[in-house]
């Protein structure tokens, strides 16, 4: 037993490690770029010897990967527990959209960092799967929307998807030079021109008032659920 309390803590000790790295990379990644990025900066920002960064990466491009593969990771979660809170299609894209625009915001300097080094070649592709990942997220509920007749795909998806994250970044930009800026507004347009583009007049109103109901339902239930 004592045996397995000393391994258990050496293993935190290690994760905390890591995760100091990873975050004093992000920071420096994020100020100064890939090329100007020094190991030696980066471990005196986590505050380990630069002998134990080489412990956990073989070199800064290793480096690069993990800490872009792990904020994209980190961001695909967040992005799932927002949208699951809605079982209603066009309230979950309303969701994804403020998550996206928060988080854009929030990480303006890294986010164009990583947008960057794609554009370069910098990053290895194993790296960008957790991309893919979080952009796949728009896939799933557009997809639903179709399935539910609530949306059609007039045009091919990336172009629909480029259309969606596209505009979050570019009002990103906006937002992060005009603090006073409504980014509700942003978010709230952008839905409106998803129904005006993609809705099915047809079934939309149908469709929406069922999953109105859906959606009281799960609530219903969640508080049932607590109440137990």
């Amino acid at each position: 037993m004592a045996k397995a309390a000393v391994q258990s803590t050496r293993r935190e000790k290690m994760e905390a490690k890591e995760r100091a790295i990873l975050d004093a990379a992000r920071i420096e990644f994020s100020e100064r770029g890939f090329e100007n990025a020094k190991m030696s900066a980066i471990a005196k920002r986590a505050e380990v010897a630069e002998g134990t960064v080489y412990l956990y990466y073989r070199n800064k491009k290793e480096l690069l990967d993990s800490v872009v593969a792990q904020f994209w990771q980190i961001l695909t979660q967040g992005a799932r527990k927002a949208t699951l809170e809605h079982t209603d299609t066009l309230a979950k894209l309303k969701a994804l959209a403020d998550f996206h625009l928060f988080e854009l915001v929030k990480d303006f300097d890294f986010v164009g960092f990583t947008v960057r080094t794609r554009e370069t070649g910098t990053l290895d592709s194993p790296s960008l799967n957790p991309i893919r990942g979080y952009v796949a997220v728009f896939d799933e509920i557009f997809q639903q929307g179709v399935d539910r007749g609530i949306f059609q795909e007039t045009a091919p998806l990336w172009v629909i998807r480029d259309l969606f994250y596209g505009t979050l970044e570019y009002s990103s930009r906006t937002l992060h030079l005009h603090k006073t800026r409504d980014a509700q507004a942003v978010t709230q347009h952008l839905a409106e021109v998803f129904i005006a583009l993609y809705g099915n007049t047809k079934t939309a109103n149908s469709a929406t008032g069922l999953e109105r109901i859906e959606e009281r339902l799960a609530s219903i239930e969640a508080k049932l659920e607590v109440r137990k």
